[in-house]
């Protein structure tokens, strides 16, 4: 692009909107490999600028085009001096945000983008992104952009800034065979040598120097290229540094290669270990050590450390191997005690995921004693070992967090606890996936080890402590304490939520992201709350103190003379982990008050809460156990429920009598259940009189239900998809769609910025050909209409909500395009619902009308409902939590038995 020399004044309002100044500007060409970084390039410091990037665009073939542009704050888009849009609010960087259709002929067209920073963003990002798709929203064959003025120096200039070059070090047992990957993903100049030179050496000698040629230039732009550089055999590079240096278009870069010969034996010695006998951890460490050696890290003590480890780990599976070798078949990890790094393989995505562990030196598994559980949760870009260090007392204010994670003291002070910290997928709140880990995690702690299972409890600190909060009154029978620090545990509380007008779904999602509302559910956790003075506001953890203090709960808070940093503090010569390990829950309790949105959390001890009365309201359940065999039970909001018979507290070899209150209080019928009948019971929906109460009654047995309806862990929203395995299936079937389906497809599957995870991608024809069963094991995440998705036109037929032609049909109702152009081709919906041939699993559906409806769906905000119908209105809600300002047409939540309300 050429941009000008930026005006440093406010854009003055005009009929047109945002225009372009251009009179006698001052040009500067601006490219990278991503967004043009326009701060950086005009050196623009103020807090309110204004600028115009331009250029023509040249196409080969008239056509229906779109211009995706992404642009931080105001933005207007002017094509041959017409202008096709304007907007000027501050808002923060976007990628493919705004969309513009274009009718081109054949030729060139100028192109302006008029760009406005906001004063309220004054040294934040200010950047610009744009592309143009064809009518397949492919790269169109044969355009480009044409610079005026601008001569060959100027291209080489842009081609040698617009490369991205990735080494891999190619580690294996007889040595390296490293692999160049050379990039221009956003394409290069014309008429520019693309050329690739490689040369490794150091000092002293030259290992190889190659001349790779060009990069392929094909009708669509720039192709990647991966060049397979020559072998390096063991004995002549290892325990020596090199640089390989790489040249591309004039660009030089340097990267490292460190190769040593006892890293390279270790995983070696590991790759012989684990073909023998499988070990998740193991496995783990030997690719997480190659894969640092693949990148060129430059951590080598931190690789030698792993490497002794690994090399420890595969001496013990030698010795140790199958019995029928004459080994006694015990895991590599028996007997070891201290920081350790551990790793299974979660189901959510099949990927061996990270944990950190912590065993007491007084461990021995052959003796009948057993040992508190502390589940310790990291913050924010936090890691697993960095965790268990911080909550021995080791933050290093000197170092990061990666470095922490990378070089754990093995000097401990003992704890008498084992102690697990799970990676958590990295920043999902400990949401969804997040908290699934968690679990899971605890769960894999309590099978492996002799954990007394009423002393488990749970810490962390900010992110960490707002899941610790969390996880423990999502599982009130789980948790004996939790220690929540600097959490914020309501969302209400929440500069971008807290105060504004909310859709009712957003309003109840929020309620549920909220901890202090869960905190009903924490009769026997005690909690100890630490939010320093100077991190305001402290109403993010006051909420929670303040709602434990109205139910007269345990509760200890401090309030340190600190900013955003307790955890330091707090867990300062084991303080914090000596706390949580002084409690015990009651494995036996008596009496239970328990509260939940869904049935995805249902249990607390003896009760089990099976269906909701609503989609978008609380159920809450007073119970208590009498001394004659009987239940007295006050149940809210709750449609079905069940109740174990207690081993310390009911006599199963004697009727059951439970009493239901109605929910004004007044007493209700008595129940009978015979010695070993399940306790099951449904409430039975009664006429109205004349003063329009309903006359509802509690009945033995399970509701019946004809059909699908809402229960377990299948009842949405639409995000609550991400707690379970899935499957992601974009449709190939119509080649106008396929670029869009997987783009979105691919979209979703990152969940949102920061999470760590991996699911699988594949199209409906790799899914077909693979044979499977659309009623597999995982949730299936469909993208792309029925005529573009074989799966979406297999399960259609099936399903509440359906595409005809250009309309979206929910139930009976059609939703039509608007007049407008933009609005007509992004309409779409995206929806969850029991998959019908496996009614046990989820299937979500996003499709559009076409592909740039499909396409649109990136846009929408994180907290949705369980289906949603859409155009560009949605625009401006991308990457929010709510839907602000901007509009959808219409959404809501499924009945109980999943009809269209």
């Amino acid at each position: 692009m050429l941009v000008t020399a930026p005006t440093e004044r406010a854009r003055p309002a005009d009929e047109e909107g945002l225009a372009p100044r251009l009179g006698t500007p001052t040009w500067k060409v601006a490219s990278g490999s991503g967004p043009v970084d326009l701060g950086a390039a005009l050196g623009v410091r103020s807090s309110d600028a204004l600028t115009d990037a331009a250029g023509v665009l040249h196409v080969e073939q008239a056509g229906r085009y779109t211009l995706l542009v992404g642009a931080t704050d105001g933005l207007g888009v002017f094509v041959d001096g017409r202008r096709l849009l304007a907007r000027d609010e501050a808002r923060p960087e976007r990628d493919d945000d705004d969309l513009v259709p274009l009718d081109l002929a054949a030729g060139d067209h100028t192109v302006v983008f008029a760009l406005h920073q906001h004063a309220a963003h004054g040294g934040r990002a200010w950047t610009l992104r744009a592309r143009l798709l064809d009518a397949q929203l492919q790269s169109p064959k044969g355009a480009s952009w044409i610079l005026p003025g601008a001569g060959a120096d100027v291209a080489a200039g842009l081609a040698a800034s617009m490369s991205t070059v990735a080494l891999d070090g190619g580690l294996g047992e007889a040595g390296y065979r490293p692999a160049l990957t050379v990039r221009f993903p956003s394409g290069a100049p014309r008429d520019v040598p693309l050329t690739v030179h490689a040369r490794l050496g150091n000092g002293a000698r030259t290992l190889f120097d190659v001349n790779a040629g060009e990069l392929p230039r094909g009708e669509r732009g720039v192709q990647d290229m991966t060049v397979a550089l020559p072998h390096l055999s063991a004995g002549e590079v290892e325990d020596d540094d090199f640089t390989l240096h790489v040249d591309v278009a004039g660009r030089g870069v340097d990267l490292p290669f460190h190769p040593r010969k006892a890293v390279r034996e270790a995983v070696a010695h590991a790759g012989r270990a684990l073909a023998s006998a499988a070990d998740e951890s193991v496995q783990y460490l030997r690719d997480r050590l190659a894969s640092f050696v693949g990148k060129g890290d430059e951590d080598l003590d931190a690789q030698l450390d792993d490497a002794r480890e690994l090399e420890a780990l595969s001496a013990a599976m030698d010795e140790r191997a199958a019995p029928a070798s004459g080994g006694d078949g015990r895991s590599p990890w028996a007997g070891r005690t201290g920081p350790m790094r551990r790793a299974y393989r979660s189901p959510l995505d099949g990927k061996l995921t990270e944990f950190a562990l912590y065993v007491p030196p007084s461990y021995d598994p052959s003796q009948a004693r057993r040992y508190p559980l502390i589940v310790a949760l990291h913050g924010m870009n936090g890691h697993p070992m960095q965790m268990l260090m911080w909550l021995f007392g080791h933050d290093d204010p000197m170092r990061d967090g990666a470095w922490e994670d990378r070089h754990p003291r093995k000097d401990l002070p003992p704890l008498e606890a084992i102690v697990v910290a799970p990676g958590g997928h990295f920043n999902t709140m400990y949401r969804d996936l997040g908290e699934e880990d968690v679990m899971r995690v605890t769960d894999w702690a309590t099978a492996h080890y002799r954990v007394d299972e009423a002393r488990v409890s749970i810490t962390g600190p900010s992110m960490g402590g707002i899941g610790a909060a969390a996880c423990a009154l999502h599982h009130p029978d789980r948790f004996a304490a939790a220690e929540p620090l600097c959490g914020y545990h309501s969302y209400f509380v929440r500069g971008d939520i807290g105060g504004r007008s909310l859709r009712p779904w957003e309003h109840f999602i929020a309620e549920e992201r909220s901890n202090s509302l869960w905190a009903e559910n924490g009769l026997y956790i005690p909690m100890w709350v630490v939010h320093g003075a100077r991190d305001l506001p402290q109403e993010n953890s006051g909420v929670l103190i303040d709602r434990y203090d109205e139910l007269h709960y345990a509760m200890k808070h401090d309030h340190p003379d600190l900013g955003h940093n307790v955890w330091a503090a707090t867990y300062e010569d084991l303080k914090g982990a000596r706390w949580l390990t002084w409690h015990q829950r009651p494995l036996h309790p008596r009496a239970l008050r328990f509260k939940t949105p869904s049935t995805r959390w249902a249990d607390d001890a003896w009760v089990h809460v099976r269906e909701m009365a609503s989609s978008d309201a609380w159920g809450e359940v007073f119970a208590r156990l009498d001394k004659h065999n009987g239940i007295h039970a006050l149940a809210r909001g709750i449609e079905a429920i069940a109740f174990d018979r207690d081993a310390d507290a009911i006599d199963d070899t004697q009727p059951v009598t439970v009493h239901m209150q109605r929910g004004d209080g007044g007493p209700g019928p008595a129940l009978t259940f015979q010695a070993g009948e399940p306790i099951e019971l449904h409430l039975e929906r009664g006429p109205r009189d004349d003063r329009d109460d309903r006359h509802d009654l509690w009945r033995a047995g399970p509701a019946p239900h004809a059909g699908l309806f809402k229960h377990g862990h299948v009842t949405g929203p639409l995000r609550d998809v991400l707690h379970e395995p899935i499957l992601f299936v974009y449709g190939a079937s119509d080649p106008a769609q396929t670029r869009a389906n997987e783009e979105t497809a691919r979209a979703w599957a990152k969940v949102r910025w920061g999470v760590h995870v991996d699911y699988p991608i594949m199209s409906d024809a790799e899914f077909e050909a693979r044979g499977e069963a659309l009623g597999g094991d995982r949730a299936l995440f469909l993208v792309g209409n029925a005529r573009s998705n074989a799966l979406v036109r297999r399960l259609e037929p099936r399903l509440p909500i359906r595409i005809e032609g250009d309309e979206v049909v929910v139930g009976a109702a059609h939703v039509a395009p608007t007049d407008g152009p933009a609005d007509r081709s992004q309409l779409g919906v995206a929806f969850i619902h029991p998959n019908p041939e496996r009614p046990d699993r989820y299937v979500v559906v996003v499709e559009g009308v076409g592909a740039l409806g499909t396409w649109r769906s990136t846009s929408l905000p994180d907290m949705l409902p369980d289906y949603v119908v859409y155009d560009a209105g949605v625009q401006a809600a991308r990457g929010a939590l709510i839907l602000g300002g901007a509009s959808v047409r219409g959404g809501g939540y499924f009945t109980s038995e999943w009809g269209v309300p």
